[in-house]
């Protein structure tokens, strides 16, 4: 008996959920689009292209690492001949 009823509500939402639901997201994707246009990132991101220039020093820290991983491989090469 209680099925019967919980059946009629969800009908009953079902109808009123996908009217609803179709206006608000078409209205809040409308304001979102013309709110973004408006700040300025470009003139942000200029300054920081400055920068990127001057961190290429960071690349010598990375030749340290290389020279330590060809040590490690020659270890790796000896177990396998023992076995």
């Amino acid at each position: 008996m209680s099925d019967k009823k919980t059946d009629a509500d969800v009908t009953t939402l079902d109808n009123s959920m996908p009217s609803e639901p179709a206006k608000t997201e078409a209205e809040t994707i409308t304001t979102m689009d013309n709110s973004m246009p408006t700040p300025p990132k470009n003139p942000v991101v200029k300054p920081l292209d400055n920068s990127m220039p001057s961190e290429p020093v960071k690349t010598e820290a990375i030749t340290t690492m290389d020279n330590s991983m060809p040590a490690p491989p020659a270890l790796d090469l000896d177990l396998d001949n023992g076995k």
